[in-house]
């Protein structure tokens, strides 16, 4: 350690794991420059982790950082001197990074290299022998057979030879592409972090890269596709993961964009309306993974409709909630269809299992991450309070839980859902949540009720007199639900199951209250946080600061436990103000006449919890975790079938928190919580 090490903020492992002390006065470029070159791992108020790592590396030399100036900056704010073998580790994957490029010309898919050993390198290897149309490369180009161009990115990744892609879009040819006469109306305004993420994607003039924009929810990822739409000015195709998000999208296009309506085309399970004049129209489509990724059987339309989209050529394949994109059913449609350049958008790279990881080649290396915590500080997010409320199971219901545990008559998957259907209709958390809803509503607030449970959301919400929306409801019906929570004070509480989740954008949302969830999902608890992460006015503000609140409502001495603390585990590490308090602590709430008071309530509860779970009526069988609903005509009748998604979502890349804290409120206090003060 030198001298001046007080001046330097950060430890270099030779790991390639990096400490970083955020009260540096230079702390903000710091955080920059580390989000720019590493993974951020956990981010909490005064120490950050970041993880170099090979793809990270690629994601930065990609986007014009050289290895020589990773290094230099290292060096320079370093407290401890870094490891030489470290340093190879940097100057090999610079080495290789940028130097090979996918393309797409005349319909056709080319590698190609400046440097004619790399390429030479690279094609003899059997796995990619096999990808290309004729063995060896000719004149630093070497075609590949389309149909394998899936498997030649996934062997270039395995054998360390990431492929690039690049677009020269003004100099694509009209005949095949041609001009899409879309601009941004003068009205719109991109915020800084807008400008930049797009800067990225745009380094060099004229050339689209392909990757991924990192931005949290709320913080206008729409926006960012749509205005990279424009400035490629070619065809371009978005796909997302609901019929409600492709409503919105069609919405904003309009909003934003001079396009005609005309030439925006929805592609969902209600509506397919083949292009026009195809071959030479420049449109813009807009579809779900489902609709593109599902391998069944097709009807007339669809068929037809699918086929013209894999023959046509796209300038820009924009994909939204672009961490669902890796799940077996969704994972070719980034391959089948002839794109020139990708574009991914998410709030949350996070996935339970390795798939992340393949996004960097399905896609493309991150372009850019946002710092969360700058654009709370600007007032782009707002100041959301965590509070995860811990409630006794009643003593009816634990018998009914302990018994299913121990129980050797109940079959093992019925029993889990038993269990899980007690923790959640647990009369003492619902009797918490109505409590919740009451005391919001009455500040004026607007709240979202999530629930994972099928039963408890459709009998909960009709005894309160509020909307829900689930798989059953048909599209029409959801967004006539959504807008009167978006427009009308008399509607100011929704119960949502996982089709929340996912791509819904309800900006007056200030509360959540979370009463059940999937097992121990990061990804699905920063998902539903990020519906209420818009920044909303300061007269919202309560005393301490918070604009926002989230709640998790959770049954103590079950299982739930385990499941909330890995998600609350999650928060903290990305720094945001979290704490715990017991359920009897919340102020007048056994003073108050609820729905599940009275024992007399809480045991028809029971009885019909029972019941629910053996007719199979408690999960939600026609969702999958992405929010992915089985699509439902206007008729009730089930639409044509949409494929589901894997239920598994790890990378620890979320891009950062809110400045908090973790509190476990002392129980000893005499004074009761005030919640939402």
């Amino acid at each position: 350690m030198g001298h001046d090490a007080l001046a330097r903020p950060i430890w270099v492992c030779k790991t390639g794991r990096i400490l970083f002390e955020t009260l540096h006065p230079q702390a903000a470029q710091v955080a920059d420059f580390l989000i720019a070159v590493a993974e951020p791992v956990s981010r909490p108020q005064i120490i950050h982790e970041y993880q170099i790592t090979s793809l990270s590396l690629t994601a930065a030399i990609a986007n014009g950082i050289s290895v020589e100036q990773i290094i230099k900056i290292l060096v320079k704010l370093s407290k401890n001197a870094i490891d030489d073998s470290f340093l190879q580790f940097i100057r090999e994957k610079g080495r290789i990074t940028g130097k090979l490029h996918l393309v797409l010309r005349d319909g056709r898919h080319f590698l190609e290299s400046e440097e004619a050993t790399l390429l030479t390198h690279l094609c003899s290897h059997d796995e990619v022998v096999e990808c290309l149309v004729s063995s060896g490369a000719v004149d630093r180009t070497a075609e590949v057979d389309s149909t394998q161009v899936e498997k030649l990115k996934s062997a270039a990744h395995r054998l360390g030879f990431p492929l690039l892609q690049e677009y020269e879009f003004r100099r694509d040819r009209e005949d095949t592409n041609p001009h899409l006469p879309a601009v941004l109306r003068p009205s719109v305004n991109l915020r800084p972090y807008q400008q930049r993420a797009l800067s990225k994607m745009f380094s060099m003039d004229d050339v689209a890269k392909s990757g991924i924009v990192v931005l949290p929810c709320g913080a206008g990822k729409t926006l960012v596709g749509i205005a990279a739409c424009c400035r490629v000015g070619r065809r371009a195709l978005v796909l997302t993961t609901t019929a409600v998000a492709v409503d919105q999208w069609r919405r904003q296009l309009q909003l934003y964009t001079t396009l005609p309506p005309e030439d925006v085309y929805i592609f969902t399970a209600d509506q397919k309306r083949p292009i026009e004049d195809a071959e030479r129209r420049a449109c813009i489509v807009i579809s779900t993974y489902s609709m593109l990724g599902f391998t069944g059987r097709r009807g007339g339309d669809t068929a037809f409709i699918l086929d013209q989209l894999q023959q046509l050529e796209w300038g820009l394949l924009v994909v939204d909630e672009v961490q669902v994109m890796p799940a077996r059913t969704f994972r070719t449609v980034a391959t089948t269809i002839k794109s020139h350049c990708c574009l991914g958008l998410t709030a949350t790279l996070v996935r339970e299992d390795d798939l992340i990881q393949d996004l960097h080649w399905l896609i493309g290396p991150k372009l850019y991450e946002a710092n969360w915590q700058q654009l709370q500080e600007d007032g782009y997010l707002a100041r959301v309070r965590c509070i995860e409320v811990w409630c006794d199971m009643s003593e009816e219901f634990f018998i009914e839980y302990l018994q299913a545990q121990d129980s050797d008559d109940v079959p093992g998957s019925m029993r889990a859902t038993l269990q899980r259907s007690l923790w959640t209709c647990n009369p003492n958390k619902l009797k918490t949540c109505e409590f919740l809803i009451r005391h919001h509503e009455e500040r004026g607030d607007k709240i979202i009720v999530f629930s994972d449970n099928i039963f408890i959301l459709k009998e909960f919400a009709r005894k309160l007199g509020r909307y829900y929306i689930c798989g059953s409801v048909n599209l029409r019906e959801r967004m006539q639900i959504l807008s009167e929570f978006q427009e009308s004070a008399a509607c100011n509480t929704i119960f949502l199951s996982k089709v929340g989740d996912n791509a819904i954008d309800l900006p007056v949302a200030n509360v959540i209250v979370q009463i059940s969830s999937h097992y121990g999902s990061r990804r699905q608890e920063a998902q539903r946080l990020g519906r209420i992460l818009r920044p909303k006015p300061q007269a919202q503000c309560s005393a301490g600061g918070f604009n926002a609140f989230f709640y998790s409502v959770v049954s103590r001495d079950t299982q739930e436990l385990y499941h909330a603390n890995r998600r609350q585990q999650f928060l903290v590490e990305q720094g945001y103000n979290y704490q715990v308090v017991r359920d009897h602590r919340l102020s007048r709430l056994d003073q108050q006449n609820l729905i599940y008071s009275s024992k007399e309530s809480q045991l028809q509860l029971l009885k019909q919890v029972l019941e629910s779970v053996r007719r199979g009526e408690a999960e939600e069988a026609d969702e999958d975790f992405t929010g992915v609903a089985e699509p439902v005509t206007s008729t009730g009748k089930p639409a044509e079938p949409e494929a589901p998604t894997e239920e598994k979502v790890s990378l620890a890349s979320l891009s950062g928190g809110l400045d908090g804290s973790y509190v476990v409120a002392p129980v000893a206090r005499s004074k009761r919580l005030k919640v939402g003060n």
